[in-house]
């Protein structure tokens, strides 16, 4: 788990490499998000990291969003930051969700059982992988992007199973 969230890290800073065409707004949300991958690895992965870290990337896509006034390339940056807010944000439910209800037995006032916070979770990998391939075939990211973008779903998986 550990090795594959270090290939997240590494994935969020490949589109870096080789080019220089990159603005600041997206060199700084690429350096955000490999730091909140760094910071998965080290500290591991629970409610306190995930929820500043979320708070971390959404800041990071509001700020790159802020300068766009025509499409650009930044649009694989906004999906990787948004998709990964979006999980460690669903990641303290996920890991509620799977620990065993030990007063089930009790006799507690309860709703049913609800949505299952991991077919989210799936369906939120499969949308972006979906966004990352077909951004990729309309040519808005090059092939580092892509490439960042699916090691950064690589390293995310682990992390909300």
């Amino acid at each position: 788990m550990t090795v594959l969230m270090a290939l997240g890290a590494v994935g969020a800073v490949l589109p870096l490499f080789g080019r220089r065409n990159h603005d600041g707004r997206v060199r700084w949300a690429h350096l955000c998000m490999g730091a909140v991958m760094a910071a998965m690895v080290v500290f591991g992965m629970n409610a306190t990291i995930a929820i500043p870290a979320s708070l971390v990337l959404i800041v990071a896509a509001v700020h790159v969003t802020a300068g766009i006034t025509t499409p650009s390339s930044s649009g694989p940056c906004v999906v990787d930051l948004t998709c990964m807010a979006v999980l460690l944000l669903l990641t303290p439910s996920i890991h509620a969700h799977s620990v065993p209800d030990a007063v089930s037995a009790a006799p507690l006032h309860r709703h049913g059982a609800g949505l299952d916070p991991r077919l989210v979770v799936l369906a939120l990998l499969a949308a972006w992988i979906g966004l990352t391939l077909n951004m990729f075939h309309r040519s808005h990211s090059g092939r580092r992007a892509t490439a960042g973008s699916l090691l950064m779903i690589v390293g995310m998986a682990p992390v909300v199973f």
